[in-house]
């Protein structure tokens, strides 16, 4: 037999293999969901609603999963560095709820500031703060985004948190 034939048989052999063998099927492309910019502003507004109407001149922050900030309002009344804190809020819950399971940034700081050595880790960290007022927007167990508030003096009835999840309620119904 030629070097050309055995070569050729070769390949033939391969080819009816691999025809033999079952197709591998395409796996599907995983549906994501995600938070759209007009969901995120209804959630923002009725954030500033609610504090508004307990008095409170604050800032808030609605971002997407990947941290991208989609909405920062304030009232016409707010802090200086109210905008920022909402920011910063809504990064730090989005930040450090993936591996702890934490929803909000009240149970982040509760964890946290028992420990010198996550302290000393998080002020490492541009950008993080530890105060109530960052919660999760999840749909269903997906982390779909993050809502922060800014601006009350805390030791309030309606602080920080309360407002954030008041604009988490104006959703809810988008939200499974």
């Amino acid at each position: 037999m030629t070097r050309f034939a055995h070569r050729y048989l070769k390949i033939a052999a391969v080819a009816a293999i691999a025809g033999a063998a079952p197709m591998a099927t395409a796996e599907p492309l995983p549906t994501q969901h995600y938070l759209t910019y007009q969901v995120a502003l209804e959630a923002a507004q009725a954030a500033l609603a609610k504090c508004t109407a307990a008095g409170m001149h604050i800032s808030v922050s609605v971002m997407n999963a990947q941290g991208m900030e989609l909405v920062l309002i304030h009232d016409q009344f707010a802090s200086l560095h109210s905008g920022y804190s909402a920011h910063a809020k809504a990064f730090t819950v989005l930040s450090y709820s993936y591996s702890s399971g934490e929803t909000t940034t009240s149970q982040i700081t509760q964890r946290i500031t028992k420990s010198p050595a996550a302290i000393a880790r998080i002020s490492g960290i541009p950008g993080l703060v530890l105060a109530p007022g960052g919660a999760l927007i999840k749909f269903g167990n997906e982390t779909v985004g993050a809502i922060g508030v800014g601006g009350t003096p805390g030791g309030v009835a309606v602080g920080d948190e309360e407002c954030a999840k008041a604009g988490i309620e104006k959703i809810a119904d988008r939200l499974h």
